[in-house]
């Protein structure tokens, strides 16, 4: 034999073979395999997940703005902002438009 695989690559092998676990930077992690049930459950999450932040972030000089609605009324929602609306402060803002408009702020 040329070359001896180490426990390390016989572990490697398993767990990449078993799908489940998978070794990156140095770390072994937990992976959902793509044809295990349960990723089609969390697929419509992520694919949501992406879209709210394709939509609704917006990134101007060093700074952020982001906003989302919850589920049940999106007339409810949080914002996020920093270095936005105002030099080097970072805002979260619940909002309520369902009787008129009520925000609670916190300024950090």
């Amino acid at each position: 034999m040329d070359s001896l695989l180490t426990f390390k690559d016989i572990l490697n092998l398993i767990l990449e073979y078993y799908g489940r676990i998978k070794y990156k930077n140095g770390k072994y992690i937990n992976i959902i395999h793509k044809n295990d049930l349960r990723y089609d459950i969390i697929k419509l999450v992520i694919y949501k997940k992406i879209e709210i932040l394709k939509k609704n972030i917006e990134l101007v000089n060093s700074g952020f703005y982001f906003e989302f609605g919850f589920d049940f009324d999106y007339r409810i929602g949080l914002c996020y902002d920093y270095h936005f609306s105002y030099s080097d402060k970072f805002e979260i803002c619940y909002y309520d438009c369902r009787d008129g408009i009520k925000q609670i702020r916190t300024f950090i």
